[in-house]
């Protein structure tokens, strides 16, 4: 049988969330729904969600997902707006100026 636990993959890879905060029960898809909400440091996620709040085994592996789904939140949110047609462009109009 093979399957993504035995091939060693993150359980992430798998489509399951792996837990971050094994005191307060707490998942990597729960940071992430945190920095959709708007949480950016690790002092937000321990506001609201308790992560490192009874004791500090999970601070590293928080930081990293945190940093992720900051990463993730970034690449969503940027996109280059496009031109309309009959639009000037930017390097045009600072030119006029």
């Amino acid at each position: 049988m093979s399957t993504a636990a035995t091939r060693g993959e993150p359980v992430s890879k798998r489509g399951s969330r792996m837990y971050i905060c094994i005191c307060n029960a707490v998942t990597e898809k729960q940071i992430e729904q945190a920095v959709e909400r708007g949480a950016c440091r690790m002092r937000d996620l321990r506001n609201q969600l308790g992560v490192t709040a009874d004791c500090t085994c999970c601070a590293e592996s928080a930081r990293r997902c945190l940093a992720s789904a900051l990463d993730k939140r970034a690449e969503r949110s940027w996109s280059p707006v496009p031109a309309r047609a009959g639009s000037v462009a930017p390097a045009l109009i600072l030119e006029a100026l």
